[in-house]
């Protein structure tokens, strides 16, 4: 297995081991479409699809009308090495997130009525959304954290409307979001309207440039979805770190293995630290992401082996919450000019 993770560590530029390998194979054991291979396996795109890849050249994989499979000297390769399907113990009630959105039934109903007129997703923005019930299950996370009742909350960047979510429930002191698409500052606000919510501010704003000086230092807690690249990370995180009050106060974001290798995840977290953050809460596959209409245009269309559409969700990311122990100088730079948001990893762009 390490033979083979070299190899594939070489084509990618991404530090592999044999457990890695390891995992994608098992992945094929239990699904047979590409899409799913990356969601089991928890590996990077370009790490799957060279794996497969390197699989089929030796004779231990092979297409079949639409398909991934073994062939029999697979079949063999898979037993020698003793590898097997990672049994599924998640609870089937909670599905791993470890909370359940019982108390927020009614306001989880009204955000399902009112989302499905949102604006699609658009590929020069990198968007896309995750399922109503991911994002209320982070809601009820972060309640049980105590992070929402009578906060101040700032959403940077919101795709997902978790803004909007928040402020259904009617929980938070304030909720503020900064976004840079003006189709969904658009509808939030008039479903606010509507719904006449009145703790929701809505905020134009490229997270590239500075915060504003009105953010800065004025919130118990920050929701991101943060580019995965570590410099980009760092500086989104930085963007949530200088909106926060102070020590006790926290965010909340989300990490995928299909765009960040475990090497990777460690430098994120080497940054979170950095930062002043300790992280509390670290939950894998808690965010389900809707398929995106933009498929045909990603990088991970260019590397899958058969080129079909996913039908069912795939990507997913674990879910962090950190909370500030200390503060730390942070820039507020501008970043309109720096090229810090693609990587080797990188795959949904």
């Amino acid at each position: 297995m390490e033979d083979l993770a070299e190899k594939i560590s070489r084509e990618t530029d991404i530090p592999l081991c044999g457990r890695d390998v390891e995992r994608v194979v098992a992945a094929l054991l239990k699904t047979s479409v590409f899409w799913h291979v990356v969601e089991h396996s928890e590996e990077p795109v370009p790490v799957v699809a060279s794996t497969l890849r390197l699989l089929q050249e030796m004779g231990l994989v092979e297409t079949a009308e639409d398909a991934l499979v073994f062939t029999p000297n697979g079949r063999d390769f898979v037993a020698e090495n003793g590898i097997c399907v990672p049994m599924n113990h998640v609870c089937q009630r909670c599905l791993g997130r470890t909370v359940v959105n019982d108390a927020f039934d009614e306001a989880l109903g009204l955000f399902k009525s009112v989302q499905e007129k949102r604006p699609k997703p658009l590929r020069i923005f990198d968007q896309a959304f995750v399922t109503p019930e991911t994002t209320f299950a982070r809601i009820a996370l972060a309640d049980a954290r105590g992070d929402i009742r009578g906060k101040e909350i700032v959403v940077l960047g919101d795709d997902d409307l978790v803004a909007l979510a928040l402020a259904i429930t009617r929980l938070p002191k304030t909720v503020t979001i900064l976004e840079i698409d003006g189709r969904i500052i658009s509808f939030q606000e008039e479903q606010a309207r509507k719904l006449e919510i009145g703790n929701l501010r809505v905020k134009r704003h490229d997270l590239r440039k500075p915060l504003p000086e009105d953010i800065i230092g004025k919130f118990d807690v920050f929701f991101c979805d943060p580019p995965e690249t570590v410099a980009a990370f760092d500086a989104f995180i930085g963007r949530g770190a200088l909106s926060l009050k102070g020590p006790g106060s926290a965010g909340y974001f989300g990490i995928t293995t299909a765009e960040s290798s475990f090497s990777k995840w460690k430098a994120l977290q080497e940054s979170l630290i950095a930062r002043g953050f300790v992280i509390t809460d670290l939950i894998r596959r808690f965010n389900e992401y809707e398929n995106w209409d933009y498929a045909e245009e990603m990088r991970a269309w260019e590397m899958a082996p058969i080129k079909i559409r996913p039908e069912e969700n795939w990507y997913r990311s674990a879910m962090f919450r950190v909370e500030l122990v200390e503060k730390t100088e942070i820039s507020n730079d501008d970043l309109t000019d720096r090229e810090i948001y693609n990587d080797q990893e990188s795959s949904t762009v």
